[in-house]
């Protein structure tokens, strides 16, 4: 089904839930230009992500290895940048690799961002234009991102309504409007960067990764589309909070123990609908571009998002544990319009790695990466293989903690005693609601699982790289960047405010 020749834009955001898109069942979002995606491909309804935070994640879509494998088990270390990955496949195979946006490889470089493209050059980035996600604190990370700010006059007033909202927490304040435009907002910003990418290449293959640091809180789209939902059409979402012990304490912690404060969670949910909405338009820009020159005929558009959000769904926030708010991620894979027989407008409940992406997308160059533990998803796409059918069992983890679902079970252990920690009947209990995993009555299922999935999984899949390279933040032990702290404490120069004062 692949072919010398064919393109691949990759559009991969940050904490975007599988069920936050108008083909997957939300009767309130508006996202057309998904849904389009959808409706022109496939769309993969049970994509897990291979762990349910940013580094880990996107570190087993780089090298094809779960986090036990690369040693990434939470957001304080990174891969080496001549670590095994799947870019520079691509790039040795002929396609001109770029990214444009955040890739989270690390965000914390000794240089900035500008000064740091060696190292995505080792990664197999052949034009690197990098920008930080939003939850950088505050910590100015020079970028093109932030070079277009600062000529505009922005620079100032946005960092200090990024701090603003940093400090006020998940859940406590910190959604709402963003004070810049659509065109000048980090998402709106790199969505047409990578359009105008698209209609000044010059025609050769392509593999362009596109990186929205979006709808990653703090939530704050830029109008229109702060303003495009009404409170009193957002779901009320679960009430029933985490049993799981790893979240409940969280959840008890964020929510009070109550599960109560629906109306907080109705406000919230209308920012984070909002941002989605605005990497929505974005998409269908990338996608005018691409059309504008025919090139849809041979190129591949990817969608998809390194792990979830709870958006307030059993008292929770963020991410970082495995009900499916947070483990699951939304994939919607376009074939070109030069494969006539491929699947369209079909979904997939299959159950599917993040992993299988890249490896998909090596594939499609004829590439392929030593190691790599992805499976392709192109005979379904193709139809060769039954669309209901992919894997067996999937699994994530993070820090010392592992799951595997069948799509039947769900069991969460620590990874080195093997000592069961959830257990969810998802025949009985789809919605995730009663952690059985200390029910006499379940012990059976609990073994069954540990021994027939867990651990030949762990046996097959023995750590196969270096030690990881510990995130090396000089400043950090000052708190802030001190050639910055100054500048954060004094007030505006005498005659001029800062954008947004």
């Amino acid at each position: 089904m692949s072919a010398a020749g064919d393109s691949v834009l990759f559009i991969f955001t940050d904490q975007h839930r599988a069920d936050a898109i108008g083909a997957a069942g939300d009767p309130v979002i508006r996202t057309p230009h998904l849904d389009r995606l959808a409706a022109e491909g496939v769309l993969f309804r049970q994509t897990y992500c291979q762990s349910p935070v940013c580094m880990p994640s996107r570190s087993s879509l780089f090298t094809g290895r779960y986090p036990h494998q690369h040693g990434i088990l939470s957001n304080g270390a990174t891969i080496w940048p001549d670590s095994p990955c799947f870019v520079r496949e691509l790039r040795d195979c002929g396609l001109h690799t770029a990214v444009i946006g955040k890739l989270h490889f690390t965000w914390r470089h000794d240089v900035e961002m500008l000064c740091a493209q060696p190292l995505l050059w080792r990664l197999g980035f052949l034009d690197p234009h990098e920008t930080t996600g939003k939850m950088s604190a505050g910590n100015l990370r020079v970028s093109e991102y932030s070079e277009h700010l600062r000529a505009r006059g922005l620079l100032d007033g946005f960092y200090r309504d990024l701090l603003r909202r940093v400090q006020a927490g998940p859940a406590r304040g910190e959604h709402g409007p963003s004070l810049l435009s659509a065109d000048d907002h980090l998402d709106g910003w790199i969505g047409n960067r990578a359009a105008q990418w698209l209609r000044d290449h010059d025609g050769r293959p392509f593999f362009l990764w596109v990186g929205p640091p979006g709808p990653h809180n703090p939530f704050d789209p830029p109008e229109p589309y702060a303003s495009l939902y009404r409170e009193r059409d957002m779901p009320d979402g679960m009430r029933t909070l985490a049993d799981d012990p790893h979240a409940a304490g969280r959840a008890r912690h964020l929510d009070g123990g109550s599960g109560e404060d629906r109306a907080g969670v109705r406000a919230i949910r209308t920012q984070y609908y909002g941002n989605i909405s605005l990497i929505d338009a974005r998409v269908g820009a990338m996608l005018g571009a691409l059309e504008a020159r025919g090139a849809l005929e041979h190129t591949w558009v990817v969608y998809a998002s390194d792990h979830g959000e709870f958006l307030g769904d059993r008292g929770l926030w963020g991410k970082s544990e495995f009900y499916a708010e947070s483990v699951r991620v939304p994939l919607i894979v376009r074939p070109p319009d030069r494969l006539r027989a491929a699947r369209r407008g079909q979904t997939s409940d299959a159950l599917v790695e993040l992993i299988d992406v890249s490896k998909t997308m090596l594939e499609i160059a004829g590439a392929d990466l030593e190691g790599h533990q992805g499976r392709s998803l192109l005979p379904l796409l193709s139809g060769d293989a039954p669309l209901d059918r992919h894997r067996d069992a999937v699994f994530s983890e993070i820090d010392r903690r592992l799951m595997v679902c069948d799509g039947r079970e769900k069991l969460v252990v620590e990874r080195e005693t093997l000592s069961p920690l959830s257990y969810w009947d998802l025949g009985a209990d789809p919605g995730e609601s009663a952690n059985r995993a200390q029910d006499p009555a379940c012990r059976a299922a609990v073994d069954r699982l540990i021994d027939e999935r867990i651990r030949p999984f762990l046996q097959r899949t023995p750590a196969d790289m270096g030690e990881p390279w510990g995130i090396v933040a000089p400043y950090g032990r000052w708190g802030r960047n001190p050639l910055r702290e100054r500048w954060w404490q004094a007030p505006p120069p005498a005659g001029r405010r800062s954008a947004g004062a």
